[in-house]
C-alpha cells in the first residue's frame, strides 16, 4: 500500500459511479497506488453525505463522531470488497456480508419524491447512521439485482473506481471521460507524436 494522502485536490469526492454505494466506495481513491482517504474524519463523512445529496446542506445532523467515521470506513470497505467479489464471480467474505447486512437492517433515510417529481430524494434532517444504512441497502439491491453484470472498474492505470456501465453498448471503459478518459487520450496522443529516436 502507498502513502495516505490527507489534503490536496485529490480529496474532492468523485460522483460518476452511477450508484450511491459505488460513489461511497470511491471515497478511498487509487487503492494500492496512493490510497487516498477522502473520509478520514467525521466531518468529511458528513461532507460526503451533503455532496451526495443524502444529507441536508444546512449543517444538520451536527458533528459526526470519530467512532461513526470509523464505522463508515468499515462499511465502505465491506461494500467495496463485496462488489469486487461479485465482479469476480465469487462469494464475498462472510465478515463483509455480515457488516453490510448489519447496516442494511438499520433504519434507512426515508425516501421522498424529488422536487421535480422525477426521482427519489433522500435528503432531509436524518442522521449519518441512517445514511450508512441506506448505502448498505443500496449495495444489497445492486449486488442482488439485474444491474450487477454491468459493474466495471475504470480502465485508468491507477484508478480503482467501480462504476455501473449504463451505456447502450455496455462498453464504457472509464469512470469519467472528463477525467480518466481524457488523461488516457492525452497520453495516447503524446505517445503517437513522440519523435522516434530509433
Amino acid at each position: 500500500m502507498g502513502e495516505v494522502v490527507l489534503d490536496d485536490r485529490r480529496l474532492d469526492f468523485p460522483f460518476h459511479s452511477g450508484r450511491p454505494c459505488l460513489d461511497f466506495a470511491g471515497t478511498m481513491g487509487r487503492r494500492g497506488h496512493l490510497d487516498i482517504e477522502r473520509i478520514a474524519t467525521g466531518e468529511r463523512v458528513k461532507r460526503w453525505g451533503v455532496e451526495a445529496g443524502l444529507l441536508p446542506p444546512d449543517g444538520a445532523p451536527g458533528p459526526v463522531s470519530e467512532h461513526t467515521a470509523r464505522q463508515a470506513r468499515a462499511l465502505r470497505e465491506a461494500i467495496y470488497r463485496a462488489v469486487r467479489a461479485k465482479m469476480a464471480g465469487t462469494a464475498p467474505d462472510p465478515e463483509d456480508t455480515a457488516t453490510v447486512n448489519r447496516w442494511a437492517r438499520r433504519a434507512p433515510l426515508p425516501l421522498a419524491l424529488s422536487a421535480d417529481g422525477r426521482g427519489l430524494d433522500w435528503a432531509g434532517t436524518e442522521s449519518v447512521l441512517g445514511m450508512l444504512a441506506s448505502l448498505a441497502r443500496d449495495a444489497v439491491e445492486l449486488l442482488t439485482g439485474v444491474d450487477a453484470p454491468r459493474l466495471r472498474e475504470c480502465a485508468g492505470p491507477t484508478c480503482t473506481v467501480i462504476f455501473l456501465d449504463q451505456s447502450r453498448t455496455n462498453s464504457r471503459r472509464w469512470c469519467s471521460m472528463d477525467l480518466c478518459g481524457n488523461r488516457e487520450k492525452k497520453a495516447s496522443f503524446r505517445q503517437k507524436t513522440r519523435p522516434n529516436k530509433g
